[in-house]
């Protein structure tokens, strides 16, 4: 696992929590290690924040020597270790429901070609660019985190979060990009990695530009039913704009994606997912029925 963060120690804690037994079911530390980058924090992470298992790596990259763009700490951290099989977090304040890691390499482990993707949510109301501008905090989410006693009722995730604006329709349709991707160490050096030449703060829509290339090389892709992936408010490159300066920064990242990648479209994976997992209580809400009239 590659999680990638940046002045975020707090949320890091927090995702580092949802990685690990006993959070994380049918799973051993054994199996699996945990690499986490801290991209250019001013001050490297409390211990504390990060060394909660054995099987947790920890690597700070001085400001001076990182780059804007994750996707190259990402490239970086997979040449340095020789694991087959890979999770990637491009964004370190994400927090996982407890069947991710069991469900993502089982399916990932049916071939080498076989992508499996786990879609996002936001904490609160709304996607965050909008719900900071009504007030949504970290004070507002630590809160609505007590509301469903968490971690104890992980799945109650689902009940007070929003999907996110890459899977407007929850489990169901497409999604434009994952944040939280499992994949072959072969299908990561297949499509190359990450565009190292995407240069906007965040990498602007690098993870869009490597999904979509992942999508087209992959023989199948499933997206797992009934797992999450939860993001904290933090001031993140995107969802820590509102208004017209989000509108502006995504004008920048679309002139920059199509520049380097190709034309944008509103949704440029073209695929189609495969629904494999469970059905939480807690989840049922967000798949989709829709009744069509004759």
């Amino acid at each position: 696992m590659i999680v990638i963060g940046y002045e975020m120690a707090a949320q890091i804690r927090n995702t580092i929590h949802t990685l690990l037994p006993p959070y994380q079911q049918r799973v051993d530390t054994h199996q699996y290690e945990i690499v986490v980058i801290d991209n250019g924090s001013a001050t490297p992470l409390p211990t504390a924040a990060w060394s909660q298992g054995d099987n947790v790596v920890y690597q700070h990259v001085p400001r001076d020597k990182a780059s804007a763009n994750p996707g190259v700490a990402i490239n970086w951290a997979v040449k340095a270790n020789r694991s087959p099989m890979l999770c990637i977090m491009i964004d370190g304040a994400r927090m996982l429901t407890p069947g991710v890691l069991r469900w993502g390499m089982d399916l990932a482990s049916l071939s080498q070609n076989t992508l499996v993707e786990v879609r996002g949510w936001h904490l609160g109301p709304k996607v965050q660019m909008e719900s900071v501008l009504e007030g949504y905090n970290a004070e507002v989410e630590r809160g609505l985190l007590e509301k469903i006693n968490w971690p104890e009722n992980p799945y109650r995730l689902f009940e007070i979060s929003a999907p996110a604006a890459s899977m407007k329709h929850g489990f169901m349709g497409l999604a434009s990009e994952c944040t939280c991707l499992f994949m072959s160490r072969l299908l990561f050096d297949k499509i190359g990695g990450y565009d190292e030449r995407y240069s906007e703060p965040g990498g602007g829509l690098c993870n869009a530009d490597f999904f979509v290339r992942a999508v087209q090389a992959s023989d199948r892709v499933f997206t797992v039913l009934g797992e999450g992936s939860f993001h904290q408010i933090h001031g993140g490159a995107a969802t820590g704009l509102s208004g017209e300066n989000s509108r502006e920064a995504f004008r920048r990242w679309k002139k920059e994606y199509e520049k380097l990648s190709r034309p944008w479209k509103s949704n440029p994976a073209n695929y189609q997912p495969i629904l494999a997992g469970h059905l939480p209580i807690e989840c049922r809400r967000w798949i989709q029925c829709e009744r069509r009239d004759k």
